[in-house]
């Protein structure tokens, strides 16, 4: 997706109440769909914060819990996984903010068995409107 595609989604959803200034931790093993995550949720005004695996994502969450409003947790990763992942963060805080990312969304079964406690979820390859949306609605009325 290019940098143009990115700005003219996002100019659509500018209609929408959908930015923020919270700080978003994306978790997702593939370089290329994190980064145009993380331009996204950047160009929605948020702080984004990155990690690569999910031992990653706990370090960073564990540096930074504090400050993270909302988790946006690849489901299928190398070593832990996501689903793992999850289950280790609701360990530190019950009431985190998780949306689970897959591009699985055919198997709608193997999806809803594996995310748990996660508050929705989004499907990848990551558009800027629903991206930006499903954050603002999870951020705001704590699930999808």
């Amino acid at each position: 997706m290019s940098g143009g595609k990115i700005i003219s989604d996002l100019a659509m959803t500018r209609e929408m109440p959908t930015f923020g200034t919270e700080t978003i931790l994306l978790v997702e093993d593939d370089d290329t769909i994190r980064e145009i995550g993380r331009q996204m949720i950047e160009m929605g005004g948020y702080k984004v914060l990155t990690a690569r695996s999910a031992e990653e994502a706990l370090k960073v969450y564990g540096s930074h819990g504090m400050e993270i409003s909302l988790v946006i947790l690849d489901l299928i990763m190398p070593g832990m996984g996501g689903k793992r992942c999850l289950e280790y963060l609701l360990g530190l805080d019950p009431d985190i903010k998780v949306l689970v990312a897959s591009g699985y969304s055919a198997n709608g079964a193997l999806i809803d068995e594996q995310m748990g406690a996660a508050r929705g979820i989004l499907n990848k390859p990551y558009d800027a409107k629903d991206i930006l949306a499903a954050i603002r609605k999870v951020l705001d009325k704590g699930h999808l």
